[in-house]
């Protein structure tokens, strides 16, 4: 045990990515292997994925722990409580993704998708309780990514380069889930989605900066990108599937990367936020 809290306090980064791929990886390791019929279990994939995504949280909270014990935890756990922001900073995290998934249906449609049925009412109006729900497993994530991850490695390598290396990581962090049938994340190409990763790791890094290290912005907005998607997905899967065309995240994908890359050059690759001086701020005691 004691040269584990040494190798943690040494390399606290890399503790911090070995922890959270192992505690996910192999709790997505069985519903891998409960997927293929290998070992049969009580629990479903979904239940399983939900409980995987504990794993940045549960890592950023050993690490902390170790380095500098409970006040430690409590400072890296205030940033998920950090609420008193500007209303725009909300308005960005809320608004931003339903105005990301328009462009995005309109790229699609540019690109050769069908013409497709107005989503149902019952598609929309489940679109915020999906949000409130979905904003469990991403504050779990941020916590790690952003409360932990990106603080110390943007104090290094700069905010845009830290935000890449925690998109790459993000990306390959969810890769078991492409062999659970059951998550319908097969029929989507991986490097799309890690370049979507890397895409909104910008854009998060942005968020968590401009708002003053508020984990809670960051997730918020992790939870509305994941829900919006609902009411045009409901409406191509109505589709038969040989005319759905192309997948939507990848017009979603090249929308997030045109934005990260406006923001790179409208910014401070250093920072990607003008309150340089706060940034030493929201590292300390992390």
């Amino acid at each position: 045990m004691n040269s584990v809290i040494t190798f943690i306090k040494r390399s606290p980064l890399a503790a911090y990515f070995i922890m959270a791929f192992a505690f996910t990886w192999a709790i997505l390791g069985l519903a891998v292997l409960a997927a293929q019929g290998i070992i049969t279990l009580p629990l479903s994939a979904t239940v399983l994925i939900t409980i995987a995504t504990l794993g940045p949280a549960v890592a950023a909270i050993l690490v902390v722990r170790a380095e500098s014990g409970r006040s430690g935890v409590r400072s890296l756990l205030a940033q998920a409580r950090h609420w008193r922001v500007k209303p725009i900073w909300y308005a960005i995290a809320l608004i931003g993704p339903a105005l990301i998934m328009l462009a995005a249906f309109l790229l699609w449609r540019v690109l050769g998708g069908p013409a497709l049925s107005p989503p149902p009412l019952n598609a929309w109006l489940s679109v915020p309780i999906l949000v409130v729900v979905l904003l469990i497993p991403a504050l779990f994530e941020e916590i790690g990514w952003r409360g932990l991850a990106l603080p110390r490695l943007q104090s290094r390598y700069g905010a845009l380069a830290a935000s890449l290396i925690i998109g790459a990581a993000w990306a390959a962090w969810h890769l078991p889930i492409w062999f659970i049938p059951e998550a319908g994340f097969s029929s989507l190409p991986f490097p799309v989605f890690a370049a979507f990763t890397m895409a909104i790791s910008v854009l998060f890094t942005w968020l968590y900066n401009g708002s003053g290290g508020s984990v809670l912005l960051p997730a918020l907005a992790h939870a509305a990108i994941n829900a919006m998607p609902l009411p045009w997905n409901t409406a191509v899967y109505l589709l038969p599937e040989a005319e759905r065309g192309l997948h939507l995240q990848i017009p979603v994908t090249a929308v997030l990367i045109i934005l990260a890359v406006l923001l790179v050059w409208r910014t401070d690759s250093r920072t990607l936020s003008a309150r340089t001086a706060q940034l030493g701020q929201i590292g300390e005691g992390l």
